[in-house]
């Protein structure tokens, strides 16, 4: 008899245990009339910032316009540089090209996948003016470093969230440490909404204000008709605001659930030609918003889970240099080493706080008997 299938995301499993909450939550919501910028909304900036740590909270449209936004709202515009990773969903760049600024790589660290604060430091221009860390699959960047480098060249720090819900560097949760953070809640994320939906995080009260501006239409504080700025409209629905509110109660112990099959894994791929993501240094932990593993023979391995139904994915199989939007540019490849190197080598297998130490078991058996057929 043959094994059901372990996908990479079971957005089901968890939709189903909350469904007649969020079903509530949403009907309130929506029968409330206050579509948006309403009860909902608040309720959540409130409760989000306590959770990260933050004095505040602005909801928007996506993880992809928090950036814009806060990027925006530090004062980055046409002819500044902000510094990130290559290795690194598009729109951490294509936000920063929305400011109209210019993005400039820095290679990544070959053990944590997140961007190099040596390389970041040789990359610093005269028109640098922000760096945008990614805690890539949900391992906080090393935010000693680039706090430092920031103080020393007076640059602005945007951290990018969107795979780090409650993960922290230094004992503080990320999106609480740079200048600001940008928050994805797509819906495979730790966090996730019913739809598009993100959030901006920051400590910064002027630059909280221009945020609430700027997803507004650039509308002036509480005036209706008067505009401080040229904005746009992203602002994240009041139904998602209430779903989220939902969800955001169970996302410690989610955390906590994900930590523990990360352990499993740990356990289980011992001895197999695999590496394993570090173990985070003291005051640091990873949310892990998926584990991804380094492996000898990756595309074999992908393909060998498949047939056994198990579900994997690359994140991410093609750098942003090598990207045909960005083909104009005259990247080189030979540049990025670590992460040309790891765009071959990552991947990602099933995680999600649902998961049981038997469905773990398998996923490790099978990686076992992949090596051991080769």
């Amino acid at each position: 008899m043959s094994q059901p299938p372990i996908p990479l995301f079971n957005l089901k499993k968890q939709h189903e245990s909350l469904k007649s909450e969020l079903n509530a939550a949403a009907l309130d919501a929506l029968n409330s009339m206050h579509w948006l910028l309403g009860p909902q909304t608040e309720g959540f900036e409130k409760e989000f910032a306590e959770m990260i740590g933050v004095k505040h909270c602005i909801s928007c449209s996506s993880g992809a316009s928090a950036i814009q936004i806060a990027l925006a709202a530090a004062g980055i515009g046409p002819g500044d540089e902000v510094i990130t990773t290559p290795f690194t969903f598009i729109a951490t760049t294509s936000s920063i090209s929305l400011t109209g600024a210019d993005f400039v790589f820095a290679d990544i660290d070959p053990r944590t996948y997140n961007i190099d604060p040596q390389d970041i430091e040789r990359k610093i221009t005269k028109k640098t003016k922000a760096i945008l860390p990614v805690h890539l699959y949900g391992y906080p960047a090393d935010m000693d470093a680039i706090m430092n480098l920031a103080r020393e060249h007076d640059l602005k720090v945007i951290e990018d969230c969107a795979q780090a819900h409650l993960a922290t560097a230094d004992g503080v949760r990320v999106g609480g440490i740079g200048d600001a953070g940008a928050f994805s809640f797509y819906p495979s994320k730790n966090l996730g909404a019913c739809g598009d939906a993100g959030a901006i995080t920051t400590n910064d009260d002027e630059l909280a204000d221009r945020c609430r501006s700027l997803r507004h239409s650039g509308r002036a504080k509480d005036k209706a008709y008067e505009y401080d700025l040229e904005g746009s409209t992203l602002r994240m629905d009041e139904v998602q605001a209430a779903i989220l509110r939902v969800k955001m109660r169970h996302l410690p112990d989610w955390t906590d659930a994900r930590q523990k099959v990360a352990s499993w894994y740990e356990e289980g791929l011992q001895g197999l030609p695999v590496v394993t993501p570090p173990t985070p240094p003291a005051g640091y932990s990873q949310s892990y918003y998926v584990y991804t593993i380094r492996a000898e023979k990756r595309d074999e391995l992908q393909q060998y889970l498949k047939e056994k139904g198990i579900g994997s994915a690359v994140y991410y199989p093609v750098p942003l240099y090598k990207q045909p939007a960005y083909k104009d540019m005259g990247l080189r490849p030979q540049d990025f080493p670590n992460a040309e190197k790891a765009a071959k080598e990552v991947l990602s297998i099933p995680m999600f706080p649902e998961l049981t130490e038997e469905e773990v078991q398998r996923v490790c058996e099978t990686i076992r008997d992949f090596y051991e057929e080769k």
